[in-house]
């Protein structure tokens, strides 16, 4: 893989995708492990939480790796 031909959106996205994914999985182990919120919410948690992640971080990225 070669990655100069990486586009700035490209490792913006990459980089989002694995922000997003950590924190997701942190927060769905918090909510289940530390909230004691019942099992079947912790999807729900990840799935949200990983939207509004990635959603920021990409955006942060991108005009991060536009200039």
């Amino acid at each position: 893989m070669d990655l100069e031909s990486w586009t700035p959106k490209d490792k913006a996205r990459r980089l989002a995708v694995l922000a997003a994914v950590y924190i997701a999985m942190i927060l769905m182990v918090v909510s289940v492990l530390a909230l004691n919120w019942p099992w079947y919410v912790a999807p729900l948690v990840g799935l949200v939480s990983y939207w509004l992640a990635f959603s920021s971080a990409y955006a942060a990225f991108r005009s991060l790796f536009r200039r």
